[in-house]
This record gives C-alpha cells, structure tokens and sequence, in this order.
C-alpha cells in the first residue's frame, strides 16, 4: 500500500511539472539555458517516534517505540584538506542540483540534499520490549527474559545507537519560480528571488547499535520527502552565481534498514528545516552583457 502511494504522488509531481513544460512550449517558449550547483547544508529536525524491531547480540527479539525522541544534524568542520579534497569533499553535508528553464520565470530541477541525522543521548519514553540480556549487564539473566516498556523511561547512550551518517538522502524534483528584483546596467550583476516545491524520494545509509552491536547499513531507499525552499541568488559575471536557501519540509521512512537485508528494520516522520549556501554556473542562453555591442535599440547601419 505504502509502494502504491509513493509511486502515486511520484506520479502525479511529474505529471505537474510537465504539464507546466508543456504549457511553456506551447506558448512559443524555448530554451537551452541550464544551471548546476554545489554547496553545503546545516538541518534541525522535529522530534520523532522511532520504532525499531530486530534481534539483538543474545539472540532475542525486540521491537521498541522511542516516542517524541530528539536528533541533530552532523556538521562536518571545516577542512580544506577535507572541502576542497576531490576524493573527500562529499562527506559533509553537501547539496547538489541541476536545473533546466522551461518558462520565462520558471524552472524544473533535480538533485540530491545530502542531509544527515542521529539520535542524541537522552531519556526517553519508550513501549515495546527486548531480551533481558541485551539490557542489562547480568550473565545470570535466564534466557528468555524480556525487559518491557509501556510509557517508562529508556535510556538511549552507552551501547545504543541510530543514525543516518552516510546521508538521509533527499533526492528531490522540483518546480522553481523566479522573480528578478535588481539588474546592473550592463547585465554583469543580476539578484533575484526564487521559490520552489520539491517531492522526491529518500535514501537512508543508516548506522545502528544495539547492546553494543553495530551495523553498517548500505545505502537503501528508505521513504518519502515533500519540502519547500525559498531563497535569493545573485547572479556575478553573466555565467556564475552565489544563492542562500531555507528549506522547510518533512519526510516519512518506513523501510529504514537496521541489520542489513533481514526482517530487521526502523520507521519514522519527522520535520526538517535546511539553511544552505551554494555556488553555480549557468549553461547555454544568451548572457551577454548589454551594451554599445550588444545594444538591442541601436540603429544597424
């Protein structure tokens, strides 16, 4: 049922954006002007309920809601042997998109925000149960035991662990609208202000401990994402271009794996703001500079 939907709403954001392609064509518009972009991203996230089920280093199950639990981001400090490394600089977190005109203001994209998530350390209120063994340091702990949770306290440290730190990759589309607010006389410099909405899918690579067991996952898709941005670019040179961005949206993961392909796994929703900068290039078009060259009111002699 969750596959049938997503590939629904996947369905119809495309749908949307060409038809906007289609409307702009049929209208006489054409274009060969395209941008690509880079730069980097710091996210907050709203509390979550994360549900995780698996089977622990004893050989017991488990299956445990944390309820309302709370998580950062993980910044990357800066490094130049890390940031301006051709073999590193996508380990922090990075945004990547590129972008065609389809109307005078309007534009299609698609990219790739590479965002990253973890639990904090905390007290949390959890349900569900586990093995005994796995949670409490007792080797005389009969097997079998569960430890059950119905609104009590857990507490997520020592041991315990789940992150995306290998990205919650939100690989998005999107419809962006631009409007121009300032122009220099000679076209070098251009600001302008611009709107979007993106849908896309997410792509988890998560890393998960339980009672000291830790598991790489690999990249796996993992959910949904919906957000909007909004932001101003200012446009150096005719061809290059520097833009700050806020992105607000939400995201829901029902299939996060945990222990790599098993009946294992995770599932959440939670809430997330973006800040992000970045630089870009503009492709195709016609950028030239007006002036007594290029002067669209000068008489042809």
């Amino acid at each position: 049922m969750i596959l049938r939907r997503s590939i629904l709403i996947c369905s119809c954001c495309v749908s949307a954006i060409l038809a906007c392609v289609q409307q702009a064509n049929g209208q006489g518009f054409t274009s060969d002007e395209w941008y690509i972009s880079w730069g980097y991203n710091r996210s907050a996230y709203t509390t979550s309920d994360v549900q995780m089920w698996g089977t622990g280093p004893s050989g017991e199950a488990f299956d445990v809601t944390l309820q309302d639990a709370q998580a950062n981001d993980m910044p990357e400090r800066f490094q130049a042997k890390v940031y301006f490394h051709p073999g590193l600089f996508t380990i922090p977190q990075f945004n990547a998109r590129f972008g065609k005109r389809v109307a005078p203001n309007w534009w299609v994209s698609a990219g790739w925000d590479h965002m990253k998530y973890k639990l904090k350390k905390q007290w949390v209120v959890a349900d569900g149960y586990a093995g005994s063994a796995d949670m409490v340091a007792d080797d005389a702990m009969p097997p079998g035991a569960l430890t059950e949770w119905s609104g009590d306290s857990l507490w997520w440290g020592q041991g315990f662990n789940l992150e995306h730190s290998d990205g919650m990759n939100f690989v998005r589309f999107s419809l962006e609208h631009q409007t121009d607010l300032w122009r220099s006389v000679n076209d070098q410099f251009m600001l302008s202000m611009f709107e979007a909405v993106g849908l896309g899918v997410v792509v988890c690579s998560t890393d998960f401990t339980w009672s000291g067991d830790r598991q790489k996952n690999a990249q796996h898709l993992s959910g949904l994402g919906i957000g909007l941005h909004a932001g101003l670019r200012m446009q150096v040179h005719r061809r290059f271009f520097i833009q700050a961005t806020g992105h607000a949206g939400a995201v829901t993961l029902p299939w996060i794996r945990l222990q790599g392909p098993t009946d294992a796994g995770a599932k959440q929703s939670l809430g997330y703001a973006e800040a992000a900068f970045a630089l870009g290039y503009l492709i195709g078009g016609d950028h030239k500079p007006k002036g007594k060259r290029n002067c669209n009111t000068c008489p042809k002699w």
